[in-house]
């Protein structure tokens, strides 16, 4: 193989070969690659913090604020049906009969 065969060789290379190989890798990740951005975007994989950020944190703010109050609310109902229970037990109390005192003459 001489000189002019290994240059002709380079150049068909460099001139067809590769941008073939580009296309073909391109079509071929295209899929891979938007299957994973829309795993990030789902919350399956984890996302970088800059795209995730903001929105992400005011989503869970608001989801904990909104537990905060629902316990809030789940611990005046618990207090509201001990004070009912405890009025329920003062009515269905039976008092001690009231002792009468012995009448003594004098």
């Amino acid at each position: 193989m001489d000189m002019d065969e290994i240059i002709e060789f380079c150049v068909i290379t460099s001139l067809v070969v590769l941008p073939a190989l580009a296309l073909t890798a391109r079509f071929a990740l295209k899929p891979i690659v938007d299957a994973i951005l829309r795993l990030k975007e789902g919350g399956v994989l984890p996302g970088s913090p800059a795209v995730a950020g903001s929105q992400d944190v005011a989503l869970l703010t608001a989801e904990v604020r909104h537990l905060r109050d629902e316990v809030a609310q789940l611990h005046q109902s618990v207090a509201q049906l001990q004070d009912a229970e405890t009025f329920h037990r003062s009515l269905t109390e039976t008092p001690a009969p009231p002792r009468i005192a012995p009448h003594t003459d004098g």
